[in-house]
């Protein structure tokens, strides 16, 4: 009688809310064994009994799998306070332990199996016994559990580079017999395990699967893709945070994963945030050089990054931008990457070695990558190369943004970063920049003869507004052709940009660099302000770093902004003292200041 209420009540909300208000944000909770001693991600039965009883008496709506769907398609109005159970991986401890409490307390879930795992094959040893296909058509039939895939065989981990680092090999091309996967080899990787899973549930449950589960949390662009050619409509990730109703969050609906020691305390407080997990937190962001790091001896080179993870750890570090680029000599300009790619040559193929290194301490990765200064994309004539009046051009070598040529040779190397990294995000280096001479190129003076009729001479006037109106335009416009081919792989992306604090500081520095914060605070998801008191040759860094908090402030950008400090004064080739940075660290936060970053990543601890 309780099923068919709660079929009559979905259908009721069909009806009824055409064009819906939604007042729910969905929280997706994941998941995995039960009763398994020694296992982080293993719950005790009396532990989820807990969960399921508090949830029902604090008055929250279990979501079963269609109210989610018809949820994101905007056709379902839901309680506020929805929560939806999802369990990994197919355990038979599921239909033992977990399957019995459901039926208790009248609590739908869904259960996502690794088809072959299901037939016996290729089951790690570290996996207990799973659901049998009669156990899984039992549940189904019952109506409160939900079967969705897993995948057929994804749910493993191979190489990813030359050195042999493994990750989920679902999200990108792995590395065989001495090569990469090609686009073609990937793909097709892809579909058929997307076919051959959707076989099986055809076969032995009777229904395609409507969604894809991704081991690992684990996806890509093509993935994604995959998923939905083979007739899923939704996908789950393990992101954190909870989902609204848009299709955004159907093709990538965020799970909050449930660990062995997660009590009904700390589900209060996972369930208290009513956003995602980025905007939910305060960011702890490191910038580290891999040239800093990276040595031809193996051994050397692994005990670098591991030395890096203990200060990283000590930090309490939680998002690093790690150089995907080589620049030993410290200048901007590059010449080589550390990454597989098609248009540049590679120093060393060592950014996932670091990368994955990082990560699996659960720290974010993005790659800290330029803009323009890409000196093997420059033309021998220097036509293409940002030039200034008088001599007056700025520090880096830089493709002129103006340049179609150069900027699609860029975006393709961004396609190539998004392909062959594990890279979660970008962040765009300080050398997206014009200065108020620049760009007298002839690329530049082309795009000036095109808007203004005359050739360009100097930025006065009417005119001079609108040169650097234009010249923000076609930075922002390279900018976002780089992360637009990085996100055909990394769709969820996390964006960030450089700019100068003279940006925030005065609003009159757009002329002088072509860079708006304003601007950047609504194209990127954070905007990385360049504060360096003793670059800058501040006589007093508190008083400098105060102002920089106030101005963040004013213009509304504390939750979207991440204030960088330096930890290493160039000018005098020393570290700053302890106390000197963790003066300025504590400046910064009495200020206000959310996010903050340092540069370099320091041996000194940042204390809470």
């Amino acid at each position: 009688m309780k099923k068919i209420v709660r079929m009559f009540l979905v259908l009721s909300c069909l009806l009824i809310f055409s064009v819906p208000v939604v007042m729910a944000k969905v929280a997706i909770f994941c998941y995995h064994e039960i009763d398994r001693p020694n296992d982080s991600f293993a719950i005790s039965s009396g532990r989820f009994e807990s969960h399921l009883k508090y949830l029902q008496k604090a008055g929250y709506h279990f979501v079963t799998l269609d109210e989610y769907l018809a949820y994101t398609d905007g056709k379902l109005n839901l309680p506020e306070k929805s929560v939806m159970i999802t369990f990994d991986d197919g355990y038979q401890s599921f239909y033992t332990k977990v399957y019995p409490l459901l039926k208790k307390y009248d609590v739908p879930a869904m259960l996502a199996i690794v088809t072959s795992w299901t037939d016996g094959e290729g089951l790690p040893t570290d996996v207990r016994a799973v659901a049998t296909w009669d156990e899984l058509r039992e549940m189904e039939k019952n109506g409160l559990v939900t079967i969705v895939s897993h995948s057929h065989a994804l749910h493993k981990q191979q190489a990813l580079d030359p050195q042999g680092d493994r990750n989920g090999i679902a999200g990108a091309h792995l590395y065989l017999n001495g090569r990469y996967e090609t686009d073609e080899e990937y793909n097709r990787r892809l579909d058929n395990d997307m076919a051959q899973t959707q076989a099986e549930f055809q076969q032995y449950l009777g229904h395609p699967s409507k969604v894809m589960v991704w081991p690992y949390g684990i996806s890509s662009g093509p993935a994604i893709d995959a998923a939905v050619r083979h007739g899923m409509k939704a996908t789950f990730l393990l992101d954190g945070g909870v989902n609204g109703a848009d299709k955004d969050h159907q093709l990538y609906a965020r799970r909050m994963i449930i660990s062995s020691d997660t009590d009904v305390r700390t589900l209060k407080k996972m369930l208290s945030k009513d956003h995602d997990t980025w905007n939910s937190k305060p960011l702890r962001m490191a910038q580290i050089d891999i040239d800093n790091l990276y040595d031809a001896n193996p051994l050397v080179f692994r005990r670098h990054i591991a030395n890096t993870l203990t200060q990283l750890q000590s930090s309490k570090v939680n998002v690093v931008a790690l150089q995907a680029f080589a620049d030993p000599d410290g200048d901007g300009n590059v010449d080589a990457v550390y990454f597989y790619n098609h248009e540049l040559p590679v120093a060393a193929d060592v950014f996932n070695t670091v990368a994955t290194a990082i990560q699996q301490q659960n720290i974010t990765v993005i790659a800290w990558m330029p803009g323009l200064a890409y000196t093997p994309f420059l033309t021998a004539d220097g036509a293409n190369t940002v030039q200034g009046l008088q001599g007056k051009t700025g520090w880096y070598r830089r493709l002129s943004p103006f340049d179609e040529q150069g900027v699609r040779k860029i975006q393709a190397l961004y396609g190539d970063l998004g392909r062959y990294t594990t890279a979660q995000g970008v962040l765009l280096q300080d050398d997206l920049y014009l200065n108020d001479f620049e760009d007298a190129s002839p690329a530049g003076q082309r795009a000036y003869r095109k808007a203004f009729s005359q050739s360009f001479t100097g930025q006065q006037g009417e005119k001079g507004k609108q040169w650097v109106a234009l010249k923000t335009q076609r930075l922002d416009d390279a900018a976002d052709a780089a992360l637009q081919a990085f996100r055909q792989t990394r769709p969820q992306a996390i964006t960030m940009r450089d700019i100068y604090s003279a940006v925030v500081l005065d609003p009159q520095s757009r002329n002088w660099f072509s860079q708006d914060y304003q601007d950047c605070l609504k194209r990127y998801d954070y905007t990385v302000v360049m504060a360096y008191p003793q670059m800058d040759h501040q006589t007093d860094s508190r008083e400098y770093l105060q102002d920089v908090a106030k101005a963040v402030k004013k213009a509304g950008g504390t939750d979207k902004t991440i204030v960088k400090i330096q930890s290493y004064d160039w000018e005098k080739e020393k570290w700053l003292g302890k106390d000197e940075f963790q003066d300025e660290l504590k400046t910064l936060k009495k200020a206000g200041v959310r996010n903050v970053g340092v540069y370099p990543q320091t041996f000194h601890t940042w204390g809470k």
